[in-house]
């Protein structure tokens, strides 16, 4: 059997270029902290292209003192919340939460022809992502992933047979630095945990 854990980066800074606020490297260093006290280790660490899932990546790796190496794959990047929120203003008036609005239009699949990524290619993306992950994993390997909230509620919809309703609900609810567990085995990978993030403390729970 191989395990995935999917980590949801820490919280964003909200700057032009997404790093990591100070709250999202505290969030990434206490994760790698409590990998490190649990014995969780990484035969493979991958991760998106952005910088908030990189950096998250350095901090965790760094306090879980693995010696892997992280790979930058582009398969694991969120969805370009920029371009969903600048597709909805091109018929809409903008508001105080543009992409909370923008997503549904977004996600519906009615309006594939205003975006550069319409949400079924991003299913597509993610799915085949984890299915390449999947088949290059051996047993008894560890892979770690650090990626978004989009990419990871679309796993967990997905290996429980859900759709766009449950991506919906679970991509609102994913907590910054969060893991979430896919086991891979003999009856293909399951989903055993979503959203874990007992490591946090009250006050570094965040979801942006």
């Amino acid at each position: 059997m191989a395990v995935i854990l999917l980590v949801r980066h820490g919280q964003a800074s909200g700057q032009a270029d997404h790093g990591l606020s100070g709250t999202g490297r505290l969030q990434s260093e206490t994760l790698g902290t409590a990998f490190s006290r649990h014995g969780v280790s990484a035969t493979r660490i991958l991760t998106g292209r952005l910088d908030r899932q990189q950096q998250t990546a350095r901090s965790t790796r760094g306090a879980a003192k693995w010696s892997t190496s992280a790979e930058v794959d582009e398969a694991w990047n969120e969805f370009d919340h920029e371009d969903v929120v600048a597709a909805r203003r091109t018929v809409d008036t903008p508001d105080a939460k543009p992409l909370d609005r923008a997503i549904p239009r977004w996600s519906s699949g009615l309006h594939d022809h205003d975006y550069t990524e319409p949400f079924p290619a991003f299913t597509k993306r993610v799915e085949n992502a984890l299915r390449t992950l999947v088949a290059e994993l051996a047993s008894g390997e560890s892979a770690v992933v650090f990626t978004s909230a989009g990419v990871i509620g679309w796993v967990a919809a997905s290996l429980l047979g859900g759709g766009e309703p449950q991506w919906s609900a679970l991509n609102r609810v994913a907590v910054n630095s969060g893991v979430t567990k896919v086991v891979v085995g003999s009856r293909g990978s399951t989903l055993v945990t979503f959203n874990e993030h007992s490591h946090l403390p009250p006050q570094l729970v965040t979801y942006r």
